[in-house]
């Protein structure tokens, strides 16, 4: 079996390059304008050689959504994993995830526009969901053991800040929200989170 220098896998490395430029064109063109000839065309192969690595555009734009998931978790994961207080973690937690989401065009376009209704979609969307609340529950956790955050029920707190989240992906990463200063606005949203809304004379 071919390998290269580093010991990577020819067809693995082959697969790789065709997912990289499949993700690019997917994000330009959207899934449903998106052809095999044109992945095929920009690939520089035979759209027969697409088969040998995919079954079908379906499966070759799941393997594409797979791969931003897994880059947003990594990132994201990063972040819980890193030494910092309890607040700034959230913070931290939150800008990533905000600008991550944003720099992954077909992740984005699949979750927030159920693109054409492809199965697995609802999957990664369920799968996306509890890994978020788990991650911000371990942040909850911890700010609790480190008496920085008093919470009675951490799963409706872990629940209650992702959806919050949520919310705020849409309006903070396109549209007319878009030039908005993000630092500045999770900020204030942690602010809002750990201190609330109440006037404190």
């Amino acid at each position: 079996m071919g390998s290269t220098d580093n010991g990577i896998n020819k067809k693995d490395l082959n697969r790789e390059t065709i997912l990289e430029i499949a993700q690019d064109i997917f994000s330009k063109y959207g899934y449903k304008k998106t052809t095999l000839d044109d992945i095929a065309n920009a690939v520089r192969k035979g759209k027969s050689s697409l088969y040998y690595y995919f079954s079908s555009k379906e499966d070759l734009f799941q393997a594409v959504i797979i791969k931003e998931v897994d880059i947003l978790k990594q990132s994201l994961e990063k972040v819980v994993f890193r030494s910092l207080d309890p607040e700034e973690k959230l913070r931290e937690y939150i800008l990533t995830k905000l600008t991550t989401y944003r720099s992954l065009a077909n992740l984005y376009n699949a979750l927030e526009n159920d693109v054409a209704a492809i199965g697995f979609i609802e999957e990664i969307k369920e799968k996306n969901a509890k890994d978020e609340i788990r991650m911000i529950k371990r942040i909850l956790i911890e700010g609790v053991r480190r008496d920085k955050f008093q919470i009675e029920d951490l799963n409706l707190a872990a629940v209650g800040i992702t959806t919050a989240m949520k919310g705020l992906e849409m309006p903070l990463t396109t549209g007319s929200k878009h030039n908005l200063n993000l630092e500045v606005t999770v900020d204030n949203f942690v602010r809002i989170l750990c201190y609330g809304i109440m006037r404190r004379d």
